[in-house]
């Protein structure tokens, strides 16, 4: 009986003990403010290079992702959210992809780009 008692606590602590156990992640923060961001000089580099390329944004898909269209076609098209930019098509796309397709097919942007883009989202979205 006593051997019983000894196993069930025993099993009780560790059952206690594993299900207590969790690790918790700090929150994600962008490094940068938006005020430090702008369109022309952050984002439409990263664009350009990585996004209208040959077969991809470069006026052959939608949106139309070349310096002196993307904005135009970001805007019309709706593929920014400033109330909830971390939703915004365009930063969810580059993140998670898109119909199981990696953005850009070729590699993903590196954080830093990310950042940038999800900054500019959160300054507004302005044409700067």
């Amino acid at each position: 009986m006593r051997n019983k008692i000894f196993k069930a606590a025993f099993l009780l602590g560790i059952t206690v003990t594993i299900f207590s156990c969790y690790k918790e992640y700090p929150p994600i923060t962008n490094p940068f403010k938006p005020e430090e961001v702008s369109f022309n000089t952050h984002v439409v580099p990263i664009l350009a290079d990585k996004c209208a390329t040959s077969e991809c944004h470069d006026g052959t898909k939608h949106p139309d992702l070349r310096p002196e269209n993307a904005y135009r076609e970001l805007t019309m098209g709706g593929y920014y959210n400033t109330t909830f930019p971390g939703q915004s098509k365009i930063y969810k796309a580059i993140v998670e992809g898109v119909g199981g397709l990696e953005m850009p097919p070729d590699g993903p942007l590196s954080q830093l780009d990310k950042d940038l883009i999800l900054a500019w989202i959160d300054k507004g979205a302005p044409n700067d």
